[in-house]
């Protein structure tokens, strides 16, 4: 089986790349780094089975895992769906991608269809919010962070009005080029949070991220793993989540509440470095197995034609 890692061949030094490809080596998969950025995207109703990347023609691949991120835009976007329409396996789908990428929207959907799920009250930042008006829906602190932030960049614990409304004036005036987001603060979760791992969608291992010296519970910033056996009606949470926001291969993360009450904090598209690589390859290769032919395969080895 064939599959491409979409990345920037020259961005391969990410933990969970690194992790990834010596996994591959190990496990001696046929693993192509591909840059999603040089992809042409064509879409063709009498599809040849050619794909143009760069100046190389390459075959269909079996299955990919987008592991791209600066590199997200309507480009990149549109050569996950082409590959997606192909038949290919995709971790993950454009769907899941937009879906996680977007927290507000994140809980917007499990807002409307999971009642059984908490999350904590969340408030986009405009120009014309005002720290006054944040004060009348939220206690204080709050937690202040930028829609497509990840590792725990760009998330700030905010104590008072004074203090927000610094922060409000500062985003609004420096154009950032991501949009903001106030979230009230669980304040039993701090610096801690619990992940859930899930392959196919289905739970696989769970632990909890915590940090002594930081409200925020990340590796990246100084986070630690507490290995956790969470109690079977969060397990079932999350899967549920994952279902909604098209999640195979990714996390969905809690925040632990009072009275034994859990939160949504995000989801993930993409498996982190505590993922099990081995775990991830071995699943992926039975998902192609099961996949059934794609149309455009059956018709060109019926040599037939559509249009």
């Amino acid at each position: 089986m064939k599959g491409w890692l979409l990345r920037n061949p020259g961005k391969l030094e990410d933990p969970s790349i690194v992790k990834i490809m010596k996994v591959v080596e190990e496990l001696h998969v046929d693993l192509t780094v591909v840059d999603p950025l040089t992809i042409h995207v064509v879409c063709d109703h009498d599809f040849d089975g050619k794909l143009y990347v760069g100046d190389e023609i390459m075959e269909v691949p079996d299955y990919v895992v987008a592991a791209f991120f600066t590199e997200k835009n309507y480009h990149t976007s549109a050569a996950l769906r082409m590959l997606e329409s192909l038949g290919v396996l995709c971790i993950n789908s454009y769907d899941a991608i937009k879906n996680v990428d977007d927290k507000l929207l994140t809980f917007q959907l499990v807002a409307e269809s999971i009642e059984a799920v908490c999350f904590p009250k969340t408030l986009l930042v405009t120009e014309y919010t005002e720290a006054s008006f944040v004060s009348k829906l939220f206690d204080y602190p709050v937690v202040m962070k930028v829609m497509h932030g990840s590792k725990g960049k760009g998330v700030v614990l905010v104590n008072n009005e004074k203090e927000l409304d610094n922060l409000i004036s500062m985003s609004t005036a420096s154009e950032i080029g991501d949009q903001i987001i106030i979230q009230e603060c669980i304040k039993a979760s701090s610096g801690r949070d619990l992940r859930m791992i899930l392959a196919n969608g289905k739970f696989v291992k769970s632990f909890i991220r915590q940090n002594e010296k930081s409200f925020r519970s990340n590796l990246a910033k100084g986070g630690h793993i507490v290995e956790y056996t969470p109690p079977a009606a969060v397990i079932e949470a999350a899967e549920k989540v994952a279902q909604l926001l098209k999640i195979n291969m990714g996390s969905v993360d809690f925040l632990f509440g009072e009275n034994d009450t859990f939160y949504l904090c995000e989801a993930n598209a993409m498996p982190g470095v505590a993922f099990d690589i081995k775990v991830m390859f071995a699943d992926l290769m039975k998902q192609v197995k099961d996949r059934p032919e794609p149309l455009w395969k059956k018709r060109l080895r019926e040599g037939g034609k559509t249009c």
